[in-house]
């Protein structure tokens, strides 16, 4: 009888944040958009493996990485490491206190019938809506996969909700990300 799910991949989902921008060299970026608001300013991009989000307040900077085994990443303003085994649920305020940060993660191992149909309902809904997506093909021992950012544009704050989907492993990870400047105490 043929396995109905595969082998997880070692690492799995992971979180990183950092105080600092990252440079775009260490990323293999399929899609990106810019964000300019008067409160902040964001980098999005759709990579290899996840995506990266860059928010700037002022002087202040936060970039929330999801990677799928991030691998060899830089420590150099690194605040936090969270690795997304199931769901998770995530909430921060940045050091320097003028941005705050909270993320829920769910990771889904599925069967091949199901995962195909996941996979093409939320391609039909990201070409729907127009959202910012990205066949990704194989490269290495990784396989292809799919990735979609939609990413809700406010004020003060940006939304973005992520789907991540791995043929190689049917595993579906979904992201509800807010970054937010947030309101001054003093």
């Amino acid at each position: 009888m043929p396995n109905r799910t595969k082998q997880r991949r070692s690492g799995g989902l992971t979180l990183l944040l950092y105080q600092r921008t990252l440079h775009p060299e260490l990323f293999k970026i399929f899609a990106n958009e810019q964000v300019s608001r008067r409160a902040y300013e964001a980098d999005v991009w759709l990579v290899e493996g996840g995506h990266v989000i860059t928010f700037t307040a002022g002087k202040h900077t936060l970039t929330e990485v999801i990677l799928m085994g991030p691998g060899e990443m830089t420590d150099r303003g690194l605040i936090q490491t969270v690795p997304c085994r199931g769901e998770k649920y995530h909430e921060m305020t940045a050091p320097g206190g003028n941005i705050r940060y909270m993320i829920s993660t769910q990771e889904e191992q599925l069967t091949q019938t199901l995962y195909e149909a996941t996979k093409s309902e939320i391609r039909e809904y990201a070409l729907k809506r127009e959202l910012m997506m990205a066949d990704i093909p194989a490269a290495g021992e990784r396989g292809e996969s799919l990735g979609v950012l939609d990413i809700e544009r406010r004020s003060h704050e940006l939304l973005v909700q992520s789907f991540h989907l791995f043929d190689d492993t049917q595993l579906v990870i979904k992201t509800q990300a807010i970054i937010e400047v947030a309101k001054n105490t003093d």
